[in-house]
């Protein structure tokens, strides 16, 4: 009887696939499955003192911020991998399919940013990474030696530099020109996070500013709706006048409303983990909110991050109560002018960005002010729920569909504003660039008397930077580049003085250790891994 060969039904076989344009962009469109970044960096944020995450099982941020660090501790080695070999096998491919030449370089320039963002993450996460750009059968079970972390970087930031030409500015929609693909200035915005978080200013200046001058981004702003004024502040910030208070209003409805998904696609936004309503069943909105909102409170902010929003003119708040003075006034709830007096004249982003007691908002067509529910089943254990990035449009769960931004105009400026200061002190551009996310918010502009050094605006950029992108999962790298992690990694206490967490840090925890399934695929980390002290 004559053996008759076929192709297996459970996998694509070369030979029949990526043979022409559509195959290459089914190929395409598998590729951003493993795009590095969604809702989950979240928890990022709960591995830095802007956050703390309540359940082990959800992610690896419980047992990181507690410094329970161990080779069973994984951080996405593997996942990353899985993305890298495929993109590998892409690049490879496509070489060889009949399509336009320009399609094809663009094609090519979207993987190799996915691909430099996954070995971004690596590095900065790992430190010494194997650097696999050939097509491998399997990377992970490659026996290859880790790459020197600086070295990944230099072939990361080469890669964003050299496809930036490759790529639109836009996409028109349409089949392989969907909103939400990989453009210039995603390569940038990208190269210039990278490049400041490795000290690069000349590259972090020059790729932000490249961004600024398409003149295609702008940050968000909202005029305020009827709604939107129930939330009543007059008890909090004083306003000399009608346009101070009209300026607030506007800043407190643009900041948090970028976030929500009837704006998702408005012009600061640079790249976002795109998702569909009724699909994704744990949403950020879901992770934060409070259990009144039907949340989980998954990831809450710590005191130390409602200290970091200063007062109206953005300056550090002085007269802020200790942790004991704290639960007195809180009085199990039962407070009183004493306790809201913390909140008083603050900058605009905390009444945005934090539910504390006292705070409100305006959702299911009516203002309910937030009642911290301590002990209850889904409540905060820091006393404050985040309320950036939750959509109160969607309080249900499993319902929501507002797109996780991963990148943003608002980071592109400060990056920019840091990296110039620190190339040549401050300037006009420098003060261009943070009063114009600060204005956003319904905050006056830096005064330029007294951050008038390098090291004074330095220290007011890097805490702009804090409050801005809170909540959105940076702050665990900065603690890291700015090397104040021993410094700022403290216990978190409640707002009763009650300890939340206990926190330990080590400075090796300034790298992850490879996990031990990856050590057993490849005996080369080894080495490194005693380098890093695990």
């Amino acid at each position: 009887m004559k053996q008759i060969d076929q192709y297996p039904n459970d996998q694509l076989a070369t030979e029949t696939f990526f043979t022409n344009a559509n195959d290459a962009l089914l190929a395409l469109n598998g590729c951003y499955g493993y795009l590095d970044g969604n809702q989950d960096n979240i928890y990022f944020e709960a591995m830095s003192d802007n956050a703390f995450a309540q359940y082990p099982w959800e992610s690896a941020a419980t047992e990181v911020s507690a410094g329970n660090i161990t080779v069973n501790t994984d951080l996405g080695y593997g996942r990353r991998y899985e993305g890298i070999r495929r993109f590998n096998y892409f690049i490879s491919q496509i070489e060889n399919v009949q399509m336009s030449e320009e399609l094809k370089k663009r094609y090519k320039a979207e993987v190799r940013f996915l691909r430099a963002y996954s070995y971004a993450n690596l590095t900065t996460i790992f430190g010494p990474v194997p650097l696999i750009v050939d097509a491998l059968e399997n990377p992970q079970d490659a026996k290859i030696e880790p790459t020197a972390e600086l070295q990944v970087v230099e072939f990361v930031l080469s890669e964003l530099g050299d496809i930036v030409n490759d790529l639109p500015t836009s996409y028109s929609g349409g089949g392989g020109n969907e909103y939400g693909r990989i453009t210039r200035s995603a390569a940038l915005a990208l190269r210039s996070r990278i490049a400041l978080f490795y000290k690069n200013y000349n590259i972090a200046s020059s790729s932000a500013k490249q961004v600024m001058d398409l003149n295609i981004h702008t940050l968000f702003e909202k005029d305020p709706s009827s709604g939107d004024l129930q939330e009543d502040y007059s008890d909090f910030v004083t306003f000399a006048n009608d346009a101070e208070k009209q300026r607030f209003y506007r800043g407190l409805v643009s900041y948090t409303q970028q976030f929500w998904s009837i704006n998702e696609r408005n012009s600061e936004v640079i790249l976002t983990r795109q998702y569909a309503v009724n699909i994704n069943k744990t949403l950020a909105t879901t992770k934060l909110f409070p259990a009144a909102l039907n949340g989980w409170s998954s990831v809450t902010p710590t005191q130390s991050l409602v200290d970091a929003y200063g007062d109206r003119n953005g300056d550090p708040v002085t007269n802020l109560p200790t942790p004991a003075q704290r639960n007195t006034n809180y009085n199990n709830g039962a407070f009183g002018a004493a306790y809201l007096t913390e909140f008083k004249n603050r900058d605009t982003r905390l009444y945005a960005s934090i539910l504390f007691p006292g705070n409100s908002l305006f959702v299911d067509g009516k203002v309910q002010e937030f009642s911290w529910g301590k002990g209850g089943n889904n409540n905060s254990k820091t006393g404050y729920n985040f309320r950036k990035i939750a959509d109160p449009n969607y309080i249900q769960e499993q319902n929501g569909d507002s797109d996780f931004q991963l990148l943003r105009y608002a980071e592109v400026l400060l990056t920019f504003a840091e990296a110039e200061n620190e190339l040549n002190g401050p300037s006009v551009a420098v003060y261009e660039a943070v009063n114009l996310v600060r204005s956003r918010a319904g905050m006056p502009d830096v005064d330029q008397a007294r951050y008038g050094s390098k090291n004074t605006l330095r220290t007011l950029i890097q805490n702009e930077r804090r409050i801005e992108l809170a909540g959105e999962g940076q702050r665990f790298w900065d603690i890291r580049r700015l090397a104040i992690a021993a410094e700022v990694m403290k216990d978190i206490r409640d707002i009763t003085n009650e300890t939340t967490q206990a926190r330990k840090w080590e400075p090796r925890y300034y790298y992850m250790p490879y996990p031990l399934t990856a050590m057993d695929r490849n005996p080369n980390l080894q080495t490194a891994q005693k380098e890093k002290g695990y």
